[in-house]
């Protein structure tokens, strides 16, 4: 099991610089951000597993940077951090499935037990089988069959990425291009794009697995979706 990845993002320096020594105790790699916009920015490049928001940064603030991602990801966890103050405000956050919320100032106890919580259930997450030996590592991002690793692109990889972490349920073609296509401003041409990259990545499966095999499973109106089957024989 790896030791998980975390992303804390707070507008006052002295504050994260402290909680980041914090963060340490748990997680080899700590991602900070100074703003909700850089903190995006940094969840996209790195993809740590757990995200640590405080409500309010510039830019984008904790609570709508949570509800953005989790237009494209409801899998990964999220910790809002806010002052007792912004309670009102944790009302906006029920829809936004949130793993936990911490009030300032942290108790030390409750801080251990949810770091604790989130990282075991992590790592009992880390492993996807999606159909008979076909297996996607969260971790390592990788995909494969009978234990050998499958040859998958850089954009295949962030297409997996993603749906993977919305397994069983539809994205959209506008989400799914906004997510791989990151660094791009989005036009008319990424919706062949899109499309072609689906298409490599089944046939790769096919090629390698079975003439049945279309992990990748296509709606006009919905969008992409990869099912979880197991049991499925390959």
């Amino acid at each position: 099991m790896h030791k998980p990845t975390a992303l804390y993002a707070e507008d006052d320096r002295e504050t994260r610089e402290n909680f980041i020594i914090l963060l340490h105790q748990y997680f080899d790699t700590v991602y900070s951000a100074a703003n909700g916009k850089e903190a995006l920015n940094l969840y996209h490049q790195e993809k740590p597993d757990i995200l640590l928001l405080d409500i309010d940064m510039p830019y984008l603030n904790g609570l709508d940077l949570a509800k953005t991602i989790r237009q494209t990801d409801s899998t990964t966890p999220i910790v809002i951090v806010s002052a007792h103050s912004d309670r009102e405000k944790l009302l906006y956050a029920v829809g936004l499935k949130l793993d936990a919320y911490l009030l300032k100032p942290i108790d030390a106890i409750q801080f251990q037990e949810t770091m604790n919580m989130l990282i075991k259930q992590i790592q009992e997450n880390e492993i996807v089988c999606l159909r008979k030996n076909l297996i996607w590592n969260k971790y390592t991002t990788t995909l494969t069959y009978k234990n050998k690793p499958l040859k998958i692109t850089k954009k295949e990889r962030l297409l997996m990425n993603i749906l993977i972490k919305n397994i069983d349920k539809y994205v959209s073609h506008d989400e799914l291009i906004i997510h791989v296509w990151y660094n791009d401003i989005p036009d008319h041409s990424h919706d062949n794009k899109l499309i072609q990259l689906v298409y490599r990545l089944n046939k790769k499966l096919i090629q390698q697995l079975s003439p049945n095999t279309h992990l990748i499973e296509n709606s006009y109106m919905l969008g992409y979706k990869i099912s979880h089957s197991p049991k499925t024989d390959i």
